[in-house]
């Protein structure tokens, strides 16, 4: 695993998780019904957290179990992944504690993703992960993009085409238009975001 997802790897390290929990995140974002959303995500994502922040560890956490439950017919993943990461919260990181409400909102968060009014560390925290979370939408390699676009189309595959061309567009704008005016990206990360996500919706027509 070390290779393939190697910020995978170091935040297994980081944060000392016991084997049975190393295994249920690989079995779980194995499952068939993913395409994206799996232990690649997953590392890219970790690939993008501040590593010296002062909640980097529930970042990490957070950013492991947000997707542990994964099915793109159900309304309520984020609140099950959430179940599942109190499940086994009193066996990570035991020899210095972690902010468990902390890590429960930051996986809450990406259900919509709306980023908050910084006013604390906390605020701050939940906007790094969320960013995260999606900055795959505007990753400097198109084939990377490529991947991520499919791999959505994918995982809805018993949606019609024009069915999920419609809500694609819908939800690829409105994350585009909500991100280029939060103030979160920096220049750069704006540019390829609209790059990347003209190219998707002129395939989408």
């Amino acid at each position: 695993m070390s290779a393939d997802f190697p910020f995978l790897s170091e935040a297994f390290e980081r944060l000392d998780l016991a084997d049975h929990v190393r295994a249920l995140i690989a079995q779980r974002h194995g499952e068939p019904q993913r395409h994206y959303h799996t232990l690649r995500h997953i590392d890219l994502m970790l690939g993008q957290l501040p590593a010296n922040h002062a909640f980097a560890r529930e970042m990490l956490v957070a950013a492991l179990f947000h997707d542990i439950v994964y099915n793109p017919t159900q309304p309520d993943n984020e609140e099950q992944s959430l179940a599942i990461f109190l499940s086994v919260a009193g066996t990570i990181a035991r020899d210095a504690p972690l902010d468990a409400d902390l890590i429960s909102a930051m996986i809450l968060a990406t259900k919509s993703h709306h980023f908050r009014s910084e006013h604390t560390a906390g605020d701050r925290a939940i906007n790094a992960l969320l960013k995260a979370d999606l900055s795959i939408l505007w990753h400097p390699e198109p084939q990377v993009y490529a991947w991520y676009a499919e791999g959505v189309r994918q995982e809805y595959a018993f949606v019609p085409d024009d069915q999920f061309r419609a809500a694609r567009t819908r939800i690829l704008t409105g994350l585009r238009n909500d991100l280029l005016g939060s103030g979160q990206l920096t220049m750069d990360e704006a540019a390829a975001l609209t790059r990347n996500t003209d190219r998707e919706l002129g395939r989408l027509g």
